[in-house]
């Protein structure tokens, strides 16, 4: 992404648009681009960073599969479709179902072996315990 997009407001764009287009707007734009993804939170802590995924309707583990390559965590896995009705049939469907996958850049180092996860009421936590980044190293010298 180019540094104008990096630097853009993301967080007031939605009043904004409200503003200037009316509350109408978002009902229908979301019909236009359907949601693929869960919704996500990231927050740090002193220690750790802390992310939180919307993923309503979960079973088991085996439904949802956590990767991190690098600074990038990948979340992915599939939501069950869960009405009696096909969905065809729903008058308004903006509920994802079905495969997702959503992939976060970290704003910080973190530990791989310290990632924890839990999932309750249809939230997916995930805690990162972060890295120390300024770190002393001994140098051993050798003389000769």
């Amino acid at each position: 992404m180019s540094k104008h997009f990096d630097d853009l407001d993301w967080s007031s764009l939605h009043d904004k648009v409200e503003e200037m287009l009316g509350t109408h707007f978002w009902n229908d734009f979301t019909t236009l681009l359907p949601k693929k993804f869960p919704a996500v939170d990231l927050y740090e802590t002193e220690k750790e960073g802390i992310i939180v995924a919307e993923l309503p309707g979960l079973q088991s583990a085996k439904d949802v599969e956590i990767k991190v390559e690098l600074n990038t965590l990948t979340i992915q896995g599939q939501l069950p479709y869960s009405y009696e009705v096909a969905k065809p049939h729903l008058k308004i469907n903006e509920r994802h179902t079905g495969v997702f996958m959503r992939t976060i850049k970290l704003p910080f180092q973190f530990v791989e072996n310290e990632i924890k996860a839990k999932y309750r009421n249809g939230l997916l936590e995930i805690k990162l315990l972060k890295q120390e980044i300024n770190q002393q190293i001994a140098i051993e010298f050798n003389e000769e």
